[in-house]
């Protein structure tokens, strides 16, 4: 009896704690995150940061943050305006898969000043 017990604590504990983890990352992380990668780009291209910088109002899907913040670093100087795909922070869902015939260098040379 004490081996089944234990046996349905351990299940229940192993249950509730493989949840995937939030895909959801907090405003003031994400702004961290983009304003670090604009500063270390504005550093290596000998420039400022573009104005005005990109705000983030609201907790931010990890995936838009993160390709924000590698389409920035890998783009080529002048560093005078962000990449397109950094408009992913303002929609309300992730952005989709990139499709395998949209080359994601080539979304990172599309820029958008406002």
């Amino acid at each position: 009896m004490k081996y089944i017990i234990l046996f349905f604590i351990f299940m229940f504990i192993l249950l509730f704690s493989c949840r995937p983890a939030p895909s959801t990352i907090p405003a003031f992380n994400a702004q961290s995150q983009i304003n670090a990668a604009a500063d270390y780009k504005a550093k290596q291209c000998k420039q400022e940061v573009p104005t005005p910088p990109l705000y983030v109002f609201e907790d931010q899907d990890k995936r838009n943050v993160d390709l924000c913040s590698i389409a920035i670093t890998r783009m080529s100087c002048p560093f005078d305006a962000y990449p397109i795909i950094c408009i992913g922070i303002y929609l309300d869902n992730p952005i989709p898969e990139i499709p395998w015939y949209l080359n994601f260098n080539e979304l990172t040379k599309q820029r958008f000043k406002f």
